[in-house]
């Protein structure tokens, strides 16, 4: 397992010889809810390794069986076959069950514990987690991903601006139009802090950082420090104390305190981008949420070759080669190595320095 052999080398075991992983989790589902419907017939939810990006774990949680559906409605017994239902809770608590048996198989299957989680803010995943205990002498730690806190953050912020009783239109526009100063405010303060060794100290330095950027958005530069705040913008209006007489500050700072409560994730500066690039691949494999596989077993075996395309890169050799214990032809083989290349030439053109947004503010 190259999970386990990369977290050896880099000095990550536990007090009994046991490999500690950092991981990325996170799940889906065979329909699209559009946040209001969640009543999905089938749900996945998959185990990624942080070092390789490679699917460690991933299960299927089924709430329907055609046959066994159709035989009760006409009041018999269903006939000899192999059963796909294996829940029968809701489809919003598919993801946290399936995570909680990855961990409790993660010392039986690979010999490892799952230290480590990075998840992108559902926090009953996390208490599924530590309500089963899978590690009697260790807490999971978890770290929030970074993309999901800055638009939880922003969403936040906008919500603020659409409620009429916040506060007067003036100050709300206002906000509205510093959303993303606030943002790369933050993103500013931690790029400066991650230039060197991340220790305890930076992330209380941090969290000051995170709350003082409304006022120095705003215009109120007492705290600010000279190293992240220029001398052009030390000349702003100062909206604080309209901010503050119409309690519209207190609303901010409320989205803020989240924000800075996680100051640990923001260093450790980590995202899930690994196992959403594994969703969209069964979504890929399943017609884009918009055909309907969970009437067998389908679901199962589309997320299961998901999990082959993802970790291999090579799914129509892979799978030719386990059914007929022979290689594929040339066409297929070609397939494949244009594909190989293609994304040997996207990395190397990611690589390349590029013209990024200027973080002042």
């Amino acid at each position: 397992m190259e999970e386990k052999h990369l977290a050896v080398q880099a000095g990550e075991v536990g007090e009994d010889g046991i490999p500690m992983l950092t991981v990325v989790v996170d799940g889906c589902w065979a329909k699209r809810s559009y946040r209001t419907n969640y009543s999905s017939l089938s749900g996945a939810a998959a185990i990624v390794g942080f070092r390789t990006k490679k699917v460690l774990y991933m299960a299927v949680r089924n709430r329907y069986c055609m046959v066994c559906s159709r035989a009760a409605a006409v009041n018999k017994l269903p006939g000899k076959h192999c059963c796909c239902k294996n829940w029968h809770g809701s489809s919003s608590s598919m993801e946290a069950n399936i995570i909680q048996e990855g961990f409790q198989n993660s010392v039986a299957m690979y010999g490892v514990k799952y230290a480590k989680v990075i998840g992108d803010g559902d926090s009953n995943v996390y208490k599924t987690i530590l309500d089963s205990r899978p590690y009697d002498e260790l807490q999971v730690e978890k770290l929030e991903c970074q993309n999901h806190l800055f638009r939880n953050f922003c969403l936040k912020l906008k919500d603020i601006v659409r409620d009429s009783k916040a506060g007067p239109i003036t100050l709300r526009k206002c906000l509205g139009k510093n959303i993303l100063r606030l943002r790369k405010s933050v993103i500013s303060a931690t790029a400066q802090l991650t230039k060197n060794e991340v220790n305890f100290d930076c992330c209380s330095i941090l969290q000051k950082h995170i709350l003082n950027a409304p006022y120095h958005v705003f215009g109120d530069h007492q705290n600010c420090v000279d190293s992240v705040c220029s001398i052009q913008r030390k000349n702003d209006t100062n909206w604080i104390p309209d901010l503050l007489q119409s309690g519209l500050l207190y609303r901010i700072m409320n989205v803020v305190n989240n924000l800075a409560d996680n100051s640990k994730s923001l260093l450790f500066s980590a995202n899930n981008n690994c196992v959403e690039q594994f969703h969209s691949i069964v979504a890929k494999f399943i017609g884009g949420k918009r055909v309907n596989f969970c009437l067998r077993r389908s679901y199962l075996a589309r997320c299961s070759g998901a999990v082959i395309s993802h970790n291999s890169g090579s799914f129509m050799t892979r799978v030719h080669k386990s059914m007929y214990n022979t290689r594929p032809g040339n066409f297929v083989k070609s397939t494949e190595r244009r594909r190989e290349n293609y994304l040997i030439r996207r990395k190397r053109k990611m690589s390349r320095p590029r013209c990024r947004k200027n973080l002042c503010f």
